[in-house]
């Protein structure tokens, strides 16, 4: 058997054991025992000023995912039992970027000492590239607790149930609000507009209002449990009613309808992510857990919450290609340049051969760039992220195809007519994405892939050859500079598995013209 496929047969091993485990002979009230025992295990962590890198929101989240994929018993989950699970939950989060890593190609693995040695297979600069890039796309200044807020948390004695007044949820919420809204503009490629359609008449606007009063709570809930040194009750829990009572009273511009389609669409049920759908429904409660609900992923949450009806998901696709007009605005900006989008070709019959997305020329050099470009929903998992770079492989086979037909002269591309001719242009092929750049080398010849975060992040360039030249030849982060490949071991079921992981260094890289 291939090391791949025996990795593979081992994590599904260990999957198939926590199918078997006691816990899920509790009751349906098993997930608060599950997400309290979760959250006292990771304020035990903070406490202890432990620095640890596992992602507990992705611990949460897949206990949330196995509470609803299992069936129901009947009494308590135990702490111990509920101490197991949320153990193997963190256990599944290698499972899962193992998996997905494997399936995907980007990992090579081998056989070591009856262990796996498990390695990068694609280029680790451009996954380090894309996390200095978002890490210099988060605002710098964000509000901080308003003094509303400090004063009842201050007066609020330690065991207290005793939720805040209207006036300190007021003052959250128009906090988080503020927050929301420095994320989104600080977005280089551009936030989704508030009138961006969702579906059945909700835009965009009204879900960042419904969102607002939701991480307003959530981020009360935290900071309370920070400063009453008690992190464990970060979780929160209200019946429908009374978070549609709220909703109403702090989002009067929102109708009634598209605050219940809101609700309905965060609410997690199998088969969405716990990523974009984070609220937790029990019964007639609502479970909101802070560190699930976060104002970095606003846009992608809304996108992909409107997504998940396949009904809808079509029109949300076509809403986000309306925004790859980001590029043809940014890149007329290059001196000497003329910009086209959307340049038709058509086969020596008469018939379409496709089109071009955005044709950038220098008309005095005779160097040309066409790009393909595809604006997916932004990527929040692993799995998420591969899919991407599946988006990416589609375009480039897509260009490939046109610049074949092109090339051969059985399809003509209607260039302006002060345009040089077709022929006479030094064409460079691109496929480009709004944020994410691609780990997996295209599988075409002479083409090349970017985002418009990388080549915003270069800023203007001199003149196009100057960046057809990076578009060749990105400039990436040099490993054993700016990061370096390290080895971390862990038990997957009864073997051992040595992964290659990243760490970047304190000093901050961007792109640069060669």
């Amino acid at each position: 058997m291939k090391p791949e496929l025996d990795l593979l047969d081992t994590v599904s091993d260990s999957r198939a054991r926590v199918r078997a485990h006691p816990a899920w002979q509790a009751g349906p009230e098993r997930i608060y025992d599950l997400l309290r025992t979760a959250t006292k295990l990771r304020a035990m962590e903070i406490t202890a000023g432990m620095t640890s890198d596992l992602p507990w929101e992705s611990v949460l989240a897949q206990l949330v995912v196995w509470h609803h994929e299992f069936p129901f018993g009947t009494g308590p989950c135990s702490e111990a039992e509920a101490a197991e699970i949320t153990a193997l939950a963190a256990a599944a989060h290698h499972w899962d970027l193992l998996e997905t890593g494997v399936r995907a190609g980007a990992y090579q693995v081998r056989l070591t000492g009856g262990g796996f040695r498990v390695r990068h297979r694609w280029n680790a600069s451009v996954e380090v590239a894309d996390a200095f890039l978002a890490e210099a796309a988060v605002p710098a200044l964000l509000p901080e607790l308003s003094e509303t807020e400090r004063r009842w948390i201050s007066t609020k004695r330690v065991g207290s149930r005793a939720g805040p007044t209207p006036e300190v949820l007021r003052a959250a919420v128009d906090r988080a609000a503020t927050t929301i809204d420095a994320y989104r503009k600080a977005v280089p490629e551009g936030q989704v507009p508030d009138s961006f359609p969702l579906g059945e008449g909700m835009t965009a606007g009204d879900m960042v209002r419904v969102l607002a009063v939701l991480m307003g709570v959530a981020s009360l809930c935290e900071e309370t449990a920070h400063r009453l040194s008690r992190l464990e009750t970060t979780l929160a829990h209200m019946p429908v009613s009374q978070l549609m009572a709220l909703l109403a009273e702090m989002c009067p511009t929102v109708s009634e309808a598209h605050r219940a389609l809101a609700v309905e669409r965060l609410t997690y049920r199998v088969g969405r992510s716990c990523r974009t759908s984070p609220l937790v429904r029990h019964g007639d409660t609502v479970i909101i857990c802070p560190p699930l609900v976060t104002p970095r992923a606003v846009d992608p949450i809304m996108l992909r919450s409107a997504a998940h009806d396949p009904r809808g998901f079509g029109r949300i696709g076509r809403e986000q290609g309306d925004r790859a007009t980001a590029w043809a605005e940014w890149l007329r900006a290059t001196p000497g340049t003329v910009v086209a989008e959307r340049v038709t070709a058509t086969r020596t019959d008469g018939r379409s051969a496709g089109d071009l997305d955005v044709v950038v020329v220098d008309p005095s050099s005779c160097v040309g760039l066409c790009l393909e470009i595809k604006w997916p929903i932004e990527a929040l998992s692993l799995p998420e992220a591969m899919k991407v770079e599946n988006w990416a492989t589609s375009a480039a086979h897509q260009l490939d195809r046109l610049r074949a037909e092109l090339r051969a002269g059985t399809a003509t591309a209607h260039l302006p007519g002060d345009w040089p001719p077709f022929e006479s242009i030094d064409w460079t092929w691109c496929v480009g994405t709004p944020q994410q750049l691609c780990l997996r080398p295209l599988p075409t010849p002479e083409m090349h892939s970017t985002s418009l975060r990388y080549v915003q992040a270069l800023e203007t360039p001199s003149d196009l050859s100057a960046l057809v030249g990076v578009l060749q030849k990105p400039d990436l982060p040099v490993e054993g500079v700016h990061f370096e490949v390290a080895k971390r071991s862990f038990s997957v079921g009864r073997r051992q598995v040595h992964l290659d992981v990243l760490g970047m260094s304190v000093d901050r890289w961007r792109p640069r013209y060669r």
